[in-house]
């Protein structure tokens, strides 16, 4: 063999055999395995208070009373119930279910629940509907204050609400009717049908309770004392004038 050719010879056998060596390498080396992109949690969702007009201090010009409503943890609240005699009185239950605010609250001088729930907001009127426990209800347009405080009454009544005709719905048909006279209150009259004659024999005015007493003929003498008053409903005490039995009256107003 001439020396050109054993040249090439040993030429194309290394090329051959280093071709081989780098594809051993390259099966024995591990390929590199590119790092995993991050996963990014998406933003949390913010709830968005979905009737801003509805927080704020609202007046029930029937009772003088303000509902203060707040946004708090993403739903509305009522974090009181202010009246203007009385002092805050206990909201014992409330819900918020995304477009309507229910809540009850205990009045505390005749043990009365009382449950509203928002209906719309129109500026400054907050528009609702109410029921009590004691089977009442209807609609109520709350208007808009400045302050959690309620405003002073401007009645020239001793006890808005008080005067008119009171049938007693535990007797036959009496009733007894209630006047205002010089800044106090005044039961000028209890007449039952069946007998047809006043029976009144006092009446007292003080520190806001109406005292009065009635004596139906051969029968004990009822002293009967003012507890509350709504506008449809009157709740007294009364007992035996001279001892014995009493209770409690709910009078119902007549037109």
């Amino acid at each position: 063999m001439n020396t050109p050719r054993k040249f090439w010879l040993i030429l194309i056998g290394a090329i051959v055999t280093m071709a081989v060596i780098a594809c051993s390498c390259g099966s024995i080396i591990p390929t590199p395995t590119p790092a995993p992109t991050p996963t990014i949690p998406p933003s949390p969702t913010v709830p968005v208070n979905p009737m801003p007009a509805l927080e704020g201090y609202w007046l029930d010009t029937e009772t003088n009373d303000v509902h203060v409503i707040e946004w708090q943890n993403n739903q509305y609240v009522v974090t009181a119930v202010n009246d203007d005699e009385y002092g805050s009185f206990a909201v014992t239950s409330q819900y918020w279910d995304g477009s309507a605010l229910t809540w009850t609250y205990q009045v505390s001088y005749n043990d009365t629940s009382v449950t509203f729930t928002t209906v719309s907001v129109s500026g400054d009127s907050l528009n609702t509907n109410w029921s009590n426990n004691d089977g009442d209800s209807g609609t109520e347009t709350l208007q808009r204050v400045s302050s959690s405080v309620p405003p002073a009454s401007t009645s020239q009544e001793p006890m808005p609400g008080l005067t008119g005709k009171w049938l007693d719905p535990d007797t036959s048909g009496t009733v007894t009717t209630i006047e205002e006279q010089n800044g106090e209150y005044v039961v000028v009259s209890v007449i039952n049908p069946d007998r047809g004659v006043n029976e009144v024999t006092s009446s007292s005015y003080s520190n806001g309770v109406l005292t009065w007493e009635y004596c139906p003929p051969n029968m004990h003498c009822i002293t009967s004392e003012s507890v509350s008053v709504t506008s449809d409903r009157l709740t007294s005490t009364w007992s035996w004038s001279d001892g014995g039995n009493s209770g409690t009256t709910v009078y119902q107003r007549l037109p």
